[in-house]
């Protein structure tokens, strides 16, 4: 009997020295594949926020670079309007100009047509005939002048327009 306990005693003594290094092997293996997961989780980690830094540094350049654009942006609409401001003020002058020579002309169609003695003689007819052709192209003459004005005043405002735009594309571009 001695024996049969001998061999379970054996048995039980190599099914534990089994267990426990089939448990130590275990251990060891999940330790090791802990670790090993550990400093991968680690370099990603770092790798995370080295791309985190990177996309920072960029989005901050981007953005002043776009602040700076629309600053550029805003300076030159500033210098248009300022332009466009002048261009209308010289156009008001101009038409107030027109509107004072119109005037003295109509005076001077008054005093022509009102003139007595250029009623009274038939070398007064040749000479109010001569006044109405004088009051006829001073009419057309006043009426070019209104047009002209009028053509300035678009012209200007257009060249303003065009060199805002080229100066805005040029800050935009960086083509200075």
């Amino acid at each position: 009997m001695k024996t049969r306990y001998q061999v379970l005693i054996i048995a039980f003594v190599l099914s534990a020295l089994g267990g426990i290094g089939y448990a130590l092997h275990h251990y060891g293996y999940q330790s090791g594949e802990f670790d090993t997961n550990r400093e991968w989780k680690l370099e990603w980690a770092k790798r995370d926020a080295k791309d985190l830094l990177e996309l920072a540094g960029r989005q901050e350049q981007e953005r002043t670079e776009e602040q700076r654009r629309q600053n550029e942006i805003n300076q030159v609409t500033a210098d248009a309007q300022t332009q466009l401001d002048k261009a209308r003020l010289d156009a008001a002058n101009a038409q107030s100009a027109a509107d004072r020579l119109q005037l003295t002309i109509a005076n001077i169609r008054r005093q022509l047509a009102a003139s007595e003695t250029s009623k009274l003689s038939a070398i007064a007819n040749a000479s109010a005939t001569r006044a109405n052709s004088g009051v006829l192209l001073a009419d057309v003459l006043s009426k070019s002048v209104e047009r002209n004005q009028q053509l300035a005043a678009t012209a200007d405002e257009r060249r303003i327009a065009g060199l805002a735009c080229e100066r805005s594309y040029d800050a935009v571009a960086n083509t200075k």
